[in-house]
């Protein structure tokens, strides 16, 4: 419905009737641009030296709090849902700025909206990107914290690049220009050998309540299963031996550990995979592996960390594709079957190269503003990105055509009627107690 203090069109009208996966948001960014550039010099635009980002030593990475959705991001939204913004909000200022393009989110999902569109339109098209957050990045947080006179780095948000399938060509391809080669950064910059330099390793513990006491057995090798030290089965049987399960289960773990059983002779490979698709990984170990069930208790929780669940809710199948073990044996082909979850699927075709930034995917985020705004980022280069200190007062100011304005929550979009002004939108925003309004030849929504 819609509230007739704000003058909005009805969801229907905006299309919010009709789903858009986040996944084609960014597969389907090479869409034809039909908005035209608008002609004319670039407009005067607002300007307040009091607005947040403008003002000195403003840094959101070294805030601390709970920095997902953090106070000042949400309440006006919340206004709106609760209908009483539309009752005390001033009248909207009408700014003189004019735009191609308006996006509306600043996470990545924005900001690399706003870099295709420059790339077809040409590098003099004017786009506004609105962001109600105090950061761009959306679920890209930043961690920065300075002690000792030196800057340490974590990823608030989304840890790495990382996907059980291939990337879209249009994903792949921007992260390409941006220089971001996965394959080449983790061979640079990854020590993979810093936990056991450290003397650091692997264990699992047992808790009481499942395995009757409590016991922690180092030596694990469930994250070091492609050395050729984890294949060995004496070690692997010394590490079964530490632990408080009987002899008959340390004997059937070792077997679906190291043995290569063909457990479904007779069937092709298709058939195999056809058969694991539609029985747990549990009822594998127990109905077609026949281990013992005090086994179960040992593996039950290894795929909470992908899933969620147990592997009483798992297909086999999928389980293959996440390397838990036990398939050894069957020789199955690589690569998907049908039945298969999405991630599986992703897995069993190979996925995609990872890599984690220091401030994990952050440095994506400040890749693309850096190629939007250059003067907010100095530097030029992937691994300075890590780094670089970015001039928040530069986002919205200064002779660029882009512009990323924040603690801007958008609350209403609408098409504006008469033949003078048949293809332009009208983006109404507030910033902190202002509420203003602004229009642009195309507006897209990244929220």
């Amino acid at each position: 419905m819609t509230n007739e203090n704000s003058g909005g069109l009805t969801d229907r009208e905006l299309g919010m009737d009709r789903a858009i996966p986040r996944r084609d948001f960014l597969n389907g960014a090479a869409m034809t641009i039909g908005a035209a550039v608008i002609p004319g010099a670039l407009c005067a635009h607002r300007t307040n030296s009091d607005e947040p980002q403008n003002q000195t030593g403003y840094n959101p990475p070294i805030s601390t709090g709970l920095r997902g959705s953090h106070p000042g991001s949400f309440e006006i939204a919340h206004d709106l849902r609760d209908g009483t913004f539309w009752k005390n909000a001033p009248v909207p200022e009408v700014l003189s700025e004019k735009y191609d393009l308006i996006v509306v989110g600043g996470g990545i999902s924005g900001l690399a909206a706003a870099y295709f569109y420059r790339e077809r339109a040409g590098s003099g098209a004017r786009i506004l990107i609105l962001e109600n957050h105090d950061d761009f990045g959306g679920h890209a947080k930043r961690n920065e914290f300075h002690l000792g006179g030196k800057m340490h780095l974590l990823n608030g948000g989304t840890m790495l690049i990382d996907s059980p399938t291939p990337y879209s060509t249009e994903a792949a391809g921007l992260m390409r220009k941006l220089g971001i080669d996965a394959t080449a950064l983790d061979k640079k910059c990854v020590d993979h050998g810093l936990y056991k330099s450290l003397g650091l390793g692997t264990g699992i513990f047992f808790d009481k309540e499942t395995f009757g006491e409590d016991r922690l057995v180092a030596g694990a090798t469930d994250e070091e299963e492609n050395s050729e030290e984890a294949r060995d089965s004496a070690k692997l049987e010394e590490f079964l031996k530490k632990t408080p399960l009987s002899e008959t289960v340390r004997r059937d773990i070792l077997r679906i550990e190291r043995a290569k059983i063909d457990y479904l002779p007779g069937l092709t490979s298709t058939e195999k995979k056809d058969r694991l698709s539609r029985i747990s990984y549990k009822d594998f170990l127990l109905n077609v592996a026949r281990v013992d069930r005090g086994v179960i208790p040992f593996y039950q929780t290894r795929t909470n960390g992908e899933w969620g669940v147990g592997i009483d809710a798992e297909p086999a199948l999928d389980c293959w594709a996440l390397g838990l073990p036990g398939f050894h044996g069957l020789q199955l082909e690589p690569g998907a079957a049908p039945r298969m979850s999405y991630s599986a699927a992703g897995y069993a075709n190979g996925g995609s190269d990872r890599f984690h930034f220091p401030d994990g995917n952050a440095s994506i985020a400040r890749l693309l503003v850096r190629a939007l705004v250059p003067t907010a980022i100095p530097g030029n280069s992937v691994e300075d990105i890590v780094t670089a200190p970015v001039h928040y007062d530069r986002l919205d100011a200064g002779p660029s055509c882009i512009r990323i304005r924040l603690n801007s929550t958008v609350i209403r979009v609408r098409n504006v009627a008469g033949p003078q002004a048949a293809r332009e939108v009208e983006v109404t925003y507030a910033s902190g107690k202002r509420v203003f309004s602004v229009r642009s030849g195309a507006c897209l929504l990244a929220c």
